[in-house]
C-alpha cells in the first residue's frame, strides 16, 4: 500500500491499484511536439494500469501496523510477506501477458527492474540498494528468463524492438515514480510539494536525446514541469485514496475496523508548464 502521513495522525491510504490508475494518466497524455508520443500506446497504457495488480485479495484484509495505527506501507517490513508478493508478482504477470504479450513483458520487466535499481536506467532518483532473499533471486531468474524468450519473439517481427522496449521500459518506470512523487513521495510539507527530477530521461524513440526531468512546485496541490512532456496543459490527474482517522487505542481490531471504515477521496493534482 502507499501511504502518506500527515502531522495530525492521519494518513492517505492508496491501494496499489490506486497508484497504478494514476501512472496510467500520466502515460495517457505522455507525448507532445519534443517528446514522443508512446507506442504501441494501447500497450503502454494497460501495462502502466496493471503494472502493480495482483494484491486485491491481500489489500482486502491486509495487515496493520498497529504501532502507527494503519496497513504497513509499500516499503516497510511486512511480516510474513514475501511468498504473498512473490504470488502476487507471477499471478500478475501471468494474467497480463494473456490480455496482451507485449504489456505482460513490460510488467515483468518492472517487478524484476525494481529488484536491481531499475536497471539503473536513471541516475537520480538514487534508489537505495537492498539484500535479496533467495527466493526473490530464483524468481527473478525464472521471470527474466521467460522475458528473454518473448523478447525473441517480438525482435523477430521488428528490427527495431529492442530500441523501443527500452524506451517503454524507461517510461513506465517515470510514470511510478511521478505517480509515489503524488501519493507520498513529493511532500516539502502538509500542503507543499517539493522539488524533485528523475534524470537522465529519454525523449524519443529515434534518437538519443536526453533531459532531466525537474519537477518544481507552486501553490497547493500543484506543479510545473521543466522540460513538459504532455498532450495538455495544464494536466489534471487524480488519485483515491482512503483517509483513515488517528486512532486513540491501537490494536489489530481497532486498525483493521478504521481501515474499512475509512472515508474515501479523490486527491487531485494540477501539472502545467
Amino acid at each position: 500500500m502507499v501511504i502518506r502521513e500527515l502531522k495530525d495522525g492521519r494518513s492517505f491510504v492508496s491501494l496499489q491499484e490506486d497508484h497504478a490508475e494514476l501512472s496510467a494518466q500520466f502515460a495517457a497524455h505522455w507525448g507532445n511536439e519534443r517528446f514522443s508520443r508512446l507506442r504501441p500506446y494501447p500497450t503502454m497504457v494497460f501495462a502502466t494500469t496493471c503494472h502493480d495488480s495482483g494484491y486485491r485479495d491481500f489489500e482486502g484484509n491486509p495487515p496493520m501496523n498497529v504501532e502507527k495505527g494503519r496497513p504497513y506501507a509499500h516499503r516497510e517490513e511486512v511480516p510474513d510477506f514475501e511468498l504473498v508478493e512473490l504470488t502476487a508478482y507471477a499471478r500478475n504477470v501471468e494474467w497480463v501477458s494473456s490480455q496482451d504479450p507485449y504489456a505482460g513483458l513490460l510488467v515483468s520487466m518492472h517487478r524484476t527492474g525494481l529488484w536491481q535499481n531499475r536497471y539503473n536506467v536513471f541516475t537520480e532518483p538514487a534508489m537505495r540498494p537492498r539484500e535479496r532473499s533467495q527466493a526473490v533471486q530464483n524468481s527473478k531468474k525464472q521471470l527474466e528468463s521467460k522475458q528473454q524468450e518473448i523478447k525473441k519473439q517480438f525482435a523477430a517481427k521488428n528490427p527495431g524492438f529492442e530500441n523501443e522496449l527500452a524506451y517503454n521500459y524507461m517510461a513506465l518506470q517515470i510514470y511510478d515514480l511521478l505517480s509515489l512523487y503524488f501519493c507520498c513521495d513529493g511532500y516539502a510539507a502538509e500542503n507543499e510539494f517539493k522539488e524533485y527530477a528523475i534524470s537522465p530521461v529519454r525523449v524519443s524513440y529515434d534518437n538519443g536525446e536526453t533531459v532531466r526531468l525537474c519537477i518544481r512546485p507552486k501553490e497547493p496541490g500543484a506543479v510545473s514541469f521543466d522540460p513538459y512532456p504532455f498532450d495538455v496543459s495544464p494536466l489534471r490527474v487524480s488519485v483515491r485514496a482512503r483517509i483513515m482517522p488517528a486512532l486513540k487505542a491501537r490494536s489489530e481490531h481497532a486498525c483493521v475496523e478504521a481501515y474499512h471504515k475509512a472515508p474515501r477521496q479523490l486527491l487531485s493534482f494540477e501539472i502545467s508548464r
